[in-house]
């Protein structure tokens, strides 16, 4: 471990010196447009944050304090240092310093993932063009930690069809499965993240895979709807999607992987090659395959953004073949529109999974659905407001396609038949 002390680094080039600039720095540009992160504190298996804000940024904050607890382990996070702990704090608040041009002011942080952060903002420079990326990370030490490279791997895991190809394909690898309640699920949400964590254990027990859950109230933290408001135009999108979840979910690893010496996170693709195949790009959004393989830590720490080569379609492929090879079982959760964790079985999302399992001869009932005619008639009804953006009009696409693979045994169904001749075309979508 090297610490390079007495230094403060502004945006990865500058090297002043401590003693001489840094308290002056500080107190001048404190007036107006800066964050200070206070060093995290911990309590046994829970880290805690505070941070300090100037007036002109409070509107983007809802609270100033948060905290992240890694549930049901023995060990005592007083051995990770603060340059690792602050990590998932400082990534879900650097895209505001980027958009609002501010400053950030820590103390200290690892030195592998300081000099990733300018390299993740050049990938979302390019992203994002008509926004220009600006802000600065002001950091007292910068701390030279290190994992042994090795083959331990964390896979973050929700039951989605992404998340569930990933680790099936993956599994060789032993990954540790790794769910955050405050990511997808609302922390109100208690029956539905009791369902979920059951069913993540009943996975994790059939497929013979240690699990780990994190407890975090990072969503809370930012008015995702004042930035949305704010820069959603130049982003095209929501803060949410476009800026936040990427790195804010990733880094709620690193934490765990400094400390039970993990040198590999996997993220699943949710997007993948099918903007490329039809010509499209790559999808902007905030985890992406371009982005998540800049993020680095502890000069062995990489995470890999698994998937990106398949179809959704190749995911429910794998996730079917290996249920059958080795005689497995699973629920599929895909839904964010219940409160109670199950499958509504009406959304865009359980629609489409229904009609992917479908298309490659499964049983939709056998993965947490439950069909019958009604279904099938909710599909018919919306499926023109289902396909209310790019992406998910590949989707279906792609289904369609799987479909008109076997044509002539699919147009004697009354269910699909509809399906198989709808336009789907991407032209009104551009």
């Amino acid at each position: 471990m090297v610490c390079h002390d007495n230094t403060m680094e502004c945006s990865g080039v500058d090297k002043i010196s401590w003693k001489n600039m840094f308290n002056w720095r500080i107190n001048k540009c404190f007036r107006n447009n800066i964050i200070k992160i206070k060093a995290p504190r911990v309590d046994k298996n829970v880290i805690k944050y505070t941070l300090d804000v100037s007036e002109d940024l409070n509107k983007f904050f809802i609270q100033k304090e948060s905290f992240i607890e890694y549930m049901d382990i023995k060990e005592n996070f007083d051995e990770v240092p603060d340059g690792i702990l602050i990590i998932p704090f400082l990534c879900n608040i650097l895209p505001v310093s980027w958009m609002c041009d501010s400053k950030i002011v820590i103390n200290e942080l690892d030195k592998t993932f300081y000099y990733s952060i300018q390299k993740i903002k050049e990938v979302y420079s390019k992203m994002y063009p008509n926004v220009e990326f600006k802000g600065k990370l002001i950091v007292k030490n910068i701390i030279d930690y290190e994992i042994e490279q090795n083959d331990k791997y964390l896979s973050f895991f929700s039951l989605g069809v992404d998340s569930t190809s990933t680790v099936l394909s993956n599994i060789e690898k032993n990954p540790l499965l790794t769910t955050i309640w405050g990511s997808d699920i609302p922390l109100e949400e208690k029956n539905g993240w009791n369902f979920l964590q059951n069913k993540i254990t009943e996975f994790s027990n059939e497929f013979e895979l240690e699990k780990l859950f994190i407890k975090s109230d990072f969503r809370k933290l930012l008015n995702a709807g004042k930035l949305t408001n704010k820069f959603g135009k130049q982003l095209n999108d929501n803060w949410w999607h476009g800026l936040q979840h990427g790195m804010s979910i990733i880094s709620h690893a690193v934490p765990i992987a400094y400390l039970f010496q993990i040198s590999n996170i996997l993220i699943a693709s949710s997007s993948s090659r099918e903007c490329e195949y039809f010509g499209l790009g790559e999808a902007p959004c905030a985890s992406s395959l371009s982005v998540d393989i800049e993020f680095k830590f502890c000069e062995n720490g990489k995470v890999y953004h698994d998937g990106f080569e398949n179809f959704r379609q190749d995911k429910l492929k794998i996730i079917t073949n290996f249920c059958d090879e080795h005689t497995k079982k699973l629920f599929l959760h895909v839904c964010w529109e219940t409160t109670g964790g199950i499958n509504c079985n009406i959304c865009e999302k359980c629609s489409r999974t229904i009609m992917g399992i479908i298309a490659i001869n499964h049983d939709p009932n056998k993965y947490g659905f439950s069909i019958n005619e009604d279904v099938f008639d909710n599909i018919k009804e919306n499926i023109n407001e289902f396909r209310n953006d790019m992406i998910n009009v590949l989707f279906w696409l792609d289904i369609q396609n799987t479909f008109l693979e076997n044509c002539d045994y699919w147009a004697n169904d009354k269910n699909i038949s509809w399906f198989l001749n709808l336009d789907l075309e991407l032209k009104d979508m551009k």
